[in-house]
């Protein structure tokens, strides 16, 4: 509960005195009786906690207590009169205020008890806009479903999974297509280098190399060979002795029958009916992305305004401590300077663009009356509850659209807003 009240009428004069942007400032005068009431309040509430020889704890007489805590006093009285005389100035001015007010000019020698005391605030409001250009979007809509040749190239990506390596028939030489097994030792610029060197290596012959020239004189070996191969890297020279241990070739299973019922399937055909499922489903929840993609760009390219700087940067802080928690092995307090204005130079366009996207969604809701209800809400818990295996998960999924009402409601009449746009955009 908030312990200070908001000045009544009368007790507060404001004067908007400029506005740029999403931010404006105001002149806030409270009144000497406003002053007068807080400096009273704020006696009471330091002599409850007030402490002298010869008194209990809070007992102390206020006369001794306004003697002897001045400069307590007059501190909690000025904590009173800004905090009150804030609320009630943004009230006065009919702000929408996304931020708490910050105090940008006062004079705090001026304060006393029986004089009135003016100070200035910003204020961060909510942008003020016509929202436009949100019907007729053009959007490409891109294929829901799966192409034959996607189907084979994932059924030849399960093959290829389900691959196994066989040995090769005596007499077989490496080429650019097998496995080759090494063991083999190395030496840089004729220095032994234990990272040069490796036993039963599995070398993909097709695939490319991190040990510089190594594959490359691999080539033509039998099982059994050995071999000194040189080779550069950089300014350096490399050596290695290497003895081929064996060959390998990949195995890659036949598509029929049998190979869907090793990965449980009755036949072939079913197998491919599941894969296509699979992938047309990926397909329309991309399609889908896409045109919310597409429809986003266009609302922030046709409707630019200021927003709020005190939420892009309050955004783009715990945008930038969840991507560093995510993303690096470092502690947002442990960022430097440079690595601090690289990610948020990173991650507020990011910031900027959603917290645009969620003002113009907000502002096409109320233009066309697309607000979730009550009723919504209810709908959507239902439909939760009708999925529930279990009475104990259908206390929880009450408890959770109880606490996450608000959120809910806005996360369904965003949904409400995309299907009214995407049922007014033209498509091609």
């Amino acid at each position: 509960m908030s312990i200070f009240k908001t000045a009544q009428a009368g007790e507060v004069k404001t004067k908007q005195l400029s506005k740029e942007g999403c931010r404006v400032t105001l002149s806030v005068e409270a009144v000497p009786a406003l002053v007068t009431k807080n400096f009273q309040n704020a006696a009471v509430q330091v002599q409850s906690r007030a402490q002298m020889q010869g008194f209990r704890a809070g007992k102390v007489p206020l006369d001794l207590v306004k003697q002897n805590f001045a400069g307590h006093i007059k501190e909690r009285a000025l904590d009173l009169t800004v905090k009150s005389a804030i609320s009630a100035a943004v009230t006065e001015a009919k702000l929408d205020a996304v931020g708490v007010p910050t105090l940008t000019k006062a004079d705090f020698a001026n304060f006393k008890e029986g004089n009135g005391f003016s100070f200035e605030i910003a204020v961060d409001v909510a942008p003020e806009f016509d929202v436009k250009d949100y019907t007729s979007i053009e959007i490409t809509k891109k294929p829901d479903t799966a192409t034959d040749e996607e189907v084979a190239e994932n059924l030849n990506r399960v093959l290829d999974a389900n691959a196994r390596l066989e040995s090769a028939q005596d007499g077989a030489t490496i080429d650019d297509k097998c496995y080759a097994v090494i063991h083999y030792t190395g030496k840089r610029n004729g220095a032994d280098d234990y990272k040069l060197s490796a036993d039963s290596e599995l070398v993909d012959m097709s695939a490319p190399q991190t040990m510089p020239g190594l594959a490359e004189g691999l080539k033509g070996l039998k099982k059994g060979d050995e071999k000194d191969i040189e080779a550069k890297d950089g300014n350096d020279t490399l050596s290695y002795h290497v003895t081929v241990d064996d060959i390998k070739n990949k195995i890659v299973p036949a598509l029929d029958d049998n190979f869907a019922k090793d990965m449980g399937f009755d036949t072939l055909d079913a197998l491919k009916a599941k894969v296509k499922e699979s992938l047309d489903a990926q397909a329309k929840q991309t399609a889908q992305r896409d045109e919310v993609a597409q429809i986003e760009n266009h609302l922030v390219k046709m409707n630019n305004f200021a927003l709020p700087q005190s939420l892009v940067e309050e955004y783009t802080e715990s945008s930038l401590h969840n991507f560093v928690h995510n993303m690096t092995q470092l502690k947002p307090e442990q960022l430097t300077q440079e690595q601090r204005k690289a990610f948020e130079e990173r991650i507020r366009p990011t910031v900027e663009k959603d917290l645009r996207i969620g003002y113009i969604v907000h502002a096409i809701a109320k233009k066309e009356n697309l607000q979730a209800t009550d009723d919504d809400w209810k709908a959507e818990l239902d439909k939760s509850l009708a999925s529930s295996q279990n009475k104990s998960d259908e206390k929880k999924i009450k408890a959770f659209f109880d606490e996450r009402k608000e959120h809910i409601l806005a996360t369904l009449t965003e949904r409400k807003v995309f299907d009214f746009l995407k049922e007014k955009a033209t498509y091609k």
